[in-house]
């Protein structure tokens, strides 16, 4: 579990996580928030004193860094994600991302999110897309639908991944802000055999609350800020993984970014609520795009002159012998 700036929800999270039932886990907490509140600190060194929670105090490492840092810090076979704006649906939470592990083929596995948004209006089609990738390679998510099915991709939370898939496959590339979760999914998907698959299961539920600031603020940033988040994680992950895909298919890029920031602000954004605003940051962004896309290119273009291509696939040693004193045990990180 991976936390910044949210320590009243961490709280809470760490409270329901502590009630599951389970007989064998524990929590890992990766916590960055730099100015902690006296009390809220207070509340979570008492909920500290159980064994099971493990909290580890880092400077903020950004949201693929910090999955990481909690990845090599657990000690299970077992991993299972959750972000502290997050909570369990239920008290058999984890048993129920653990039963899928049951068959030695299942490396990963993402649970439903359950939250106040509107139904999809299509959920036939959200139900054949979940977690599926687009001819740009994009992360299509719908992880509201109801049927179980294989799937291309794992969310960063509410998912549940084996150890033993990390090791094999690497962690995920911490050279984006945002859209952190492809890049690991990229390499499954190209080294899996036939028979191993990734899966979506809308029986291990997850509680998304949506209004709790702190975290990455992503629902909170300006238009073109946004719009530069997902210009580095195309280039950096989508231009990395499928080069060829990502030069002749450019143009297509640029207007994918509008579209979608576009579609953001209208749907997702919390800073533009009412209809002036929204109207306002579309206009904006349409006008601003193809000028800062091309001062983006060319800061992209001298960072790698300067100092090379962002290094990939942050390895996963080989389980520590320390973990065998827990014995079967799912990791919470």
């Amino acid at each position: 579990m991976r936390s910044y700036n949210r320590l009243p929800a961490l709280a809470e999270l760490l409270e329901a996580l502590v009630a599951q039932d389970h007989d064998s886990f524990e929590v890992v907490v990766i916590e960055q928030t730099p100015e902690p509140a006296q009390l809220d600190q207070a509340r979570l060194d008492e909920l500290a004193r159980d064994a099971r929670i493990r909290i580890f105090r880092y400077p903020p490492l950004g949201g693929p860094g910090a999955r990481n840092a909690g990845v090599r810090r657990a000690r299970g076979d077992l991993l299972v994600f959750i972000d502290d704006d997050d909570l369990p649906a239920s008290t058999d939470w984890l048993r129920r991302h653990e039963a899928n592990f049951s068959d030695p083929k299942c490396l990963g596995v993402t649970g439903q999110f359950v939250d106040d948004g509107p139904p999809y209006v299509n959920m036939a089609r959200a139900r054949r897309l979940v977690l599926s990738f687009n001819v740009l390679k994009w992360q299509r998510v719908y992880a509201r639908t109801d049927e179980k099915k294989r799937v291309e991709s794992l969310m960063g939370g509410n998912a549940a991944i084996r150890r033993s898939t990390l090791e094999r496959f690497g962690l995920w590339d911490e050279c984006t802000p945002i859209e952190d979760e492809p890049s690991l999914a990229y390499r499954v998907n190209a080294g899996k055999r036939h028979d191993e698959y990734l899966l979506f299961d809308p029986e291990p539920k997850m509680i998304r609350r949506l209004d709790v600031p702190g975290g990455m603020a992503k629902r909170t940033m300006s238009g073109p800020v946004y719009a530069k988040r997902v210009f580095t994680f195309l280039h950096n992950i989508v231009g990395h993984y499928f080069p060829v895909r990502f030069a002749l298919l450019y143009p297509l890029y640029i207007y994918f970014v509008a579209y979608h920031v576009i579609q953001w602000i209208c749907s997702d954004s919390k800073k533009h609520q009412t209809l002036a605003r929204r109207i306002w940051a579309v206009s904006g962004l349409c006008l601003s795009l193809l000028p800062l896309w091309t001062v983006w290119v060319a800061q992209w273009w001298i960072r790698r002159i300067r100092h090379g291509e962002a290094p990939r696939r942050p390895d996963l040693l080989p389980h520590p012998p320390a973990g065998a004193e827990l014995g079967e045990l799912a990791g919470v990180a």
